[in-house]
């Protein structure tokens, strides 16, 4: 709330008259009048006995905070993806900065900020290689936070970009500081608690964020144990996990894009050129389909969800789609497929309707 409406509407709650609040200060009603109209604001060495006054602390009065709140982070995020969409990278680019220079000191922010820069650059190489330094530098400075989540959180991103880049002695380093995870964990810890009091509501929100996590760390888990057995030579493994995941991610009502990419990287490595087809095309109709929140009770039913959250989700798994069309070409995981006629018949349709979306 901004200084003039916040006087306003403080001297309103407390029943004053410009009048009386003028001659408690020493100024003239007309002076008050213009705090209230934004046309000037009062002498700093006003404020301390200005918040007394109408009962509140300079901080309210000035509406100053540290941190923004995590609903203003959501709130931001959605509008950095709208912008982005509407205007471009470079629009979003510059709200994401202006807010960073608004909250210069705010983990929380620098994190978010980084995880949506880096997703919002995933598809355009280009510009990523031109903001990445940008993205670490806030990953870094999020890393540094004494709160252990953010900070935690910061790291591991850390040190995926830094194995990316190559620096692999950073990203062992920055393993190594890493604690190993502790059972129970603290959200399991937190959720008994509740239970314990009749917080059922709490309780379900903390175990539902939980799940949320512990679900991503299983798909990649699984990704993992997909490649690893198909370099040792296990391909039915490497299908069965894959297949096995895939249903997982069914039952619990994830979008069919996440379990259909999981497949189909075990058909890749797998070389598998019929059932990697087969997936491709199933994937690229999952990317065209919307995503409904419902679908993923009773699982999450306790979260908050996001203005606009499904049309995010929906528009993140078209521009991974996208990316994979355009990389087509150089990823080596599909050059056993490039000459193929079926293949090279089904990439010309999809750049085909792409180019013409």
């Amino acid at each position: 709330m901004k200084l003039s409406e916040t006087i306003r509407s403080r001297r309103g709650m407390l029943g004053m008259t410009q009048e009386q609040l003028a001659d408690a200060l020493g100024v003239t009603a007309a002076a008050v009048s213009k705090w209230e109209n934004s046309l000037s604001l009062p002498d700093m060495t006003l404020l301390p006995t200005l918040a007394r006054l109408l009962e509140t602390d300079p901080n309210t009065l000035l509406d100053f905070a540290a941190e923004p709140s995590r609903s203003e982070i959501v709130e931001l995020l959605n509008r950095l993806h709208t912008i982005y969409q509407e205007k471009g990278l470079d629009a979003a680019l510059d709200l994401a900065r202006r807010k960073l220079r608004e909250y210069p000191a705010s983990a929380l922010l620098q994190l978010n900020l980084a995880i949506t820069l880096d997703g919002l650059t995933a598809s355009r190489p280009e510009r990523r290689n031109e903001l990445l330094p940008e993205i670490l530098t806030l990953y870094e400075k999020a890393a540094a936070s004494a709160d252990e989540s953010v900070s935690r959180q910061a790291k591991g991103m850390l040190v995926m970009r830094y194995r990316d880049a190559g620096r692999y002695a950073e990203a062992q380093a920055l393993l190594s500081e890493m604690p190993g995870p502790v059972m129970p964990g603290k959200e399991q810890l937190q959720a008994a608690l509740y239970c314990s009091q009749g917080q059922w509501a709490e309780a379900g929100r903390v175990t539902e964020s939980w799940l949320l996590m512990s679900v991503a760390a299983l798909v990649q888990a699984l990704t993992t144990l997909v490649e690893v057995a198909v370099a040792e030579g296990r391909r039915e493994d490497a299908a069965d996990l894959a297949r096995k995941g895939r249903r997982m991610l069914d039952l619990m009502g994830y979008p069919p894009y996440l379990g259909i990419h999981l497949e189909l990287l075990a058909a890749l490595k797998r070389r598998h050129k019929d059932q990697a087809l087969e997936l491709l095309r199933q994937l690229s109709d999952a990317a065209k389909q919307p995503v409904s929140a419902p679908v993923m009770r009773p699982f999450f039913c306790h979260l908050p969800e996001k203005p606009d959250g499904s049309q995010q989700a929906a528009q993140i798994y078209r521009t991974m789609f996208a990316q994979l069309i355009r990389q087509a070409d150089t990823d080596p995981d599909m050059a056993f497929l490039r000459g193929d006629p079926a293949f090279e018949a089904w990439l010309a349709g999809e750049r085909a309707a792409c180019s013409s979306d």
